[in-house]
């Protein structure tokens, strides 16, 4: 019998093949099997309105275990003015309202000629025109990380042409339980699908603040709440084998203060209010006068102790509020546990403004957050001091090993959390 070589290299190949196949057969596992190991991954929470203190006045075990084993600060300063998309958005690009373009929750621009507000079902939301910064998703995705996010301001926006992998828009009948058990099921994907980033939102504790006060047994139970929901989503992290090996920060937009139906500052007692439009009402609200601007200025400069009146470009400048075509000609800041509304509108429900609200100076302790972290980034049972929350972008993106894009933002300002190096 004649044996070609080419026959002879053909059936030398096929031996060695079925050899190698049978020897990886032994080895290799099913993908669902394998563990994962979640290198440099990073889950962000945010409860809305969790001021630095209420921790200490409510029974919380999960998150009292949580701060055990990572890192707790002093608080988390916002920016101003310290609402719910402003604060948002700085924390995850590290800019400032007047460089990342949302001013508040609801404002103007005078060159779309249109306004920007929140809440469900907002169109704006979903507008990239809006959106002058790059989110720390957006920062992720372009360096070929996978963003996956269960609510948070602007997620859903598509930002400089990039969503994130997986998004949601905002739903609010989406239960908390639901929003942990999604988080579970993006860590259950295999890792050619497993994301780096990945978010969390929560508004519950925000809406007992302001409607009840920050000093209610309200606000207290809505904090043992969450809890709660934390101890879900730790469960979930540890039956996973995955708790020890991924980074998570805890934190907020603002705090909460006091506000009483007897610290009302009333517009209409100074200004006629046909003369100006309030785009957006709170302790610091937005005013576009009708009329010449400075004779509204005059009216309102020294109308109340407790009001404190700028014109646009003269505003302190640590509060980085002055730059910005989306800024009114004038601003009108209330102090600390004062309202500013109209007669009409309090006379219609004066109940309302004994509750809490936010937006104040970002200064006052009582507008600071928490800031709770753990995981193999981070120290253990330590804790540091409060910092402003642009810092948390560069520290976000220390984590994930991506490269940040330019911000106003300082990793020196949380590396004290951080393990050494």
């Amino acid at each position: 019998m004649i044996f070609h070589k080419n026959n002879l290299y053909r059936a030398l190949i096929y031996i060695a093949c079925i050899f190698v196949f049978n020897m990886c057969a032994k080895k290799l596992k099913p993908v669902e099997d394998e563990i994962t190991t979640f290198e440099n991954a990073l889950i962000l929470i945010s409860m809305d309105g969790f001021r630095w203190d209420y921790i200490q006045f409510a029974n919380t075990p999960h998150l009292d275990e949580f701060i055990r084993g990572g890192v707790q600060s002093e608080g988390i300063i916002p920016p101003f003015p310290s609402k719910t998309f402003p604060s948002h958005i700085s924390l995850v690009t590290g800019k400032h309202p007047e460089e990342h373009g949302i001013l508040s929750n609801k404002m103007y621009d005078p060159v779309f000629d249109e306004y920007y507000y929140i809440g469900q079902n907002s169109k704006p939301v979903l507008e990239e025109k809006w959106y002058e910064a790059e989110p720390i998703w957006v920062t992720a995705e372009k360096q070929n990380k996978r963003a996956m996010t269960m609510f948070w301001p602007a997620s859903e926006a598509e930002i400089m042409g990039i969503r994130p992998t997986e998004y949601f828009i905002y739903d609010e009948s989406i239960s908390n339980s639901e929003r942990v058990s999604q988080i579970l099921k993006w860590m259950d994907y295999p890792e050619r699908k497993r994301g780096n980033f990945f978010s969390l939102y929560f508004s519950d504790i925000d809406s007992k603040g302001h409607k009840y006060g920050p000093n209610s047994k309200e606000v207290y139970r809505a904090v043992e709440k969450m809890d709660s929901i934390i101890g879900e989503l730790v469960d979930g992290l540890k039956d996973r084998k995955v708790y020890n090996n991924i980074n998570i920060i805890i934190t907020t937009d603002h705090g909460m203060a006091s506000t009483s139906e007897d610290s009302v500052i009333f517009l209409d007692d100074y200004i006629d209010l046909e003369d100006i439009e309030v785009v957006d009402w709170g302790p610091a609200s937005a005013i576009l006068p009708k009329v010449d601007i400075k004779s509204v200025y005059s009216k309102l400069i020294d109308a109340h102790p407790k009001l404190d009146v700028f014109m646009k470009g003269g505003l302190p400048k640590n509060l980085h509020y002055n730059n910005h075509r989306r800024i009114q000609p004038i601003i009108a800041i209330a102090h600390e546990h004062w309202s500013i509304t109209d007669r009409k509108t309090y006379n219609s429900n004066p109940g309302r403004y004994n509750g809490g609200n936010h937006g104040y100076y970002s200064n006052y302790d009582s507008m600071r957050g928490i800031f709770l972290a753990r995981g193999p980034g981070f120290k253990s049972g330590f804790k540091g001091p409060s910092f402003n929350s642009i810092h948390l972008y560069e520290l976000m993106c220390y984590l994930l090993k991506i490269q940040p894009t330019d911000n106003s933002g300082f990793l020196d300002s949380t590396r004290i959390y951080l393990t050494a190096e």
